[in-house]
C-alpha cells in the first residue's frame, strides 16, 4: 500500500513537471509566434494563423490531459496518512505476523524432513526386501 502511495506521489510529479514544461514551450512558442493582424508591435495579437491554432490548441489539449490524469491520481492518494505512532504499531504488528509465519514454516520443514526421512526409510526397505526376494539365501 505504501509503495503504491508513493508510485502514485511520483507520478504526480512527473505530471506537474510535463504540464510545466509544456506550459513553458507554449509560452515561449506564443512569444515568438508572427501573427496575423498586428500592424504595431505594441498591440496585442488579434489571430492565429491555422497552423498556429492547431498547434495551441494541441498544446491545450496535452495540459488538460494531463492534469486530469494527475487529479485523478491525487484522487487515488490516502485521505489519511498514518503517524509515526500508527505507522510503528503496523511495523509491530507485521513482525508479529512474521515471527508467527516463521514459525509455522519451521514447523513445516520439520514435518517435511520427518517425512522425507520416512519415505527414504520406507523406499530402502522395500528395496531390501525386492533384493531379497530376488536373491532368497
Amino acid at each position: 500500500m505504501e509503495t503504491e502511495t508513493f508510485d502514485a506521489i511520483t507520478q504526480i510529479q512527473a505530471y506537474i513537471r510535463q504540464i510545466s514544461k509544456t506550459f513553458e514551450i507554449t509560452i515561449h512558442e506564443l512569444h515568438n509566434f508572427k501573427f496575423q493582424d498586428t500592424k504595431e508591435q505594441d498591440t496585442m495579437p488579434t489571430s492565429l494563423n491555422a497552423d498556429q491554432s492547431k498547434l495551441i490548441k494541441a498544446r491545450a489539449d496535452l495540459i488538460f490531459q494531463k492534469i486530469k490524469e494527475a487529479d485523478l491520481l491525487m484522487g487515488s492518494l490516502p485521505s489519511h496518512f498514518e503517524s509515526e505512532k500508527e505507522q510503528l504499531e503496523v511495523i509491530r504488528q507485521l513482525q508479529k505476523e512474521n515471527e508467527i509465519a516463521g514459525e509455522k514454516l519451521a514447523q513445516a520443514t520439520q514435518l517435511a524432513a520427518e517425512w522425507q526421512k520416512k519415505v527414504s526409510d520406507r523406499i530402502k526397505q522395500v528395496a531390501r526386501e525386492a533384493a531379497i526376494d530376488r536373491n532368497p539365501v
